[in-house]
């Protein structure tokens, strides 16, 4: 069933359709993530208001290429007592923009999965809890990857699937953090993952939006995101 899944995935990539559907603004093309972030971005987490994490993504260039480092750790606690855990690692490893290989873990509440791709002549060879199969070159679920915005099938580093997402975009808004507000503009993604995403004018990734199993919803608050300029009405 899975390998089904992915042959229509890749059916779907080849007829890609645009990020924009709604919209006039056409996602920013990715860059160098060092030139854009320099070596390290931190988010808050929070739920509902409170912050419950962190989460933080380092940048290295390599021998090999980019490698981009990521770790979030999630703690939800109800009268005290830790309701929810939530601990997630990845490393991924780009060479000229394009992903060579990813490996990421995660312990939902003392549950392990473990993802891993390697590229191949023919795109990506993935290991996921359901078994090893084939997938198209499509990029990760990497929120600072610009990339994602462009939808279409993404490899989902929580379970090892190919997600088919769907992005509109929805204009530009002012958007908090926690060295003060900017301009950014807001995309809304939905199908196999639901959220809200805001990027600024040369492709930062600047907050995060998503509702939890729970109806109870989760942002990330930008603490260093180096979008220190802010856009203006006419981008």
């Amino acid at each position: 069933m899975l390998r089904h899944w992915v042959r229509v995935a890749t059916i779907s990539l080849l007829a890609l359709y645009p990020a924009v559907a709604l919209g006039v603004e056409s996602p920013p093309t990715p860059r160098d993530p060092l030139a854009l972030y320099g070596h390290e971005i931190r988010f808050d987490v929070e739920r509902n208001g409170t912050q419950v994490g962190q989460h933080v993504v380092t940048f290295t260039r390599t021998a090999e290429g980019v490698r981009a480092d990521s770790r979030a750790d999630i703690n939800v606690e109800l009268l005290w007592v830790s309701a929810y855990r939530f601990r997630y690692q990845s490393r991924e490893l780009y060479r000229d923009g394009e992903l060579q290989f990813i490996e990421a873990s995660t312990n939902r509440n003392g549950k392990y999965t473990r993802v891993q791709a390697v590229r191949d002549a023919a795109g990506l060879e993935v290991s996921s809890p359901e078994g090893n199969y084939e997938a198209p070159p499509v990029p990760p679920t990497s929120y600072w990857n610009a990339a994602i915005l462009n939808g279409g099938p993404l490899l989902n580093t929580l379970n090892g699937e190919v997600s088919e997402v769907k992005v509109v975009y929805r204009g530009i808004e002012t958007v908090a953090t926690r060295n003060g507000s900017l301009r950014a503009h807001h995309y809304l993604y939905s199908g196999d993952i639901d959220g809200e995403i805001w990027f600024d004018g040369d492709g930062r990734w600047v907050k995060l939006r998503f509702p939890a199993k729970d109806g109870s919803t989760i942002d990330y608050i930008c603490r260093r995101c180096q979008a220190a300029t802010s856009l203006t009405e006419a981008e």
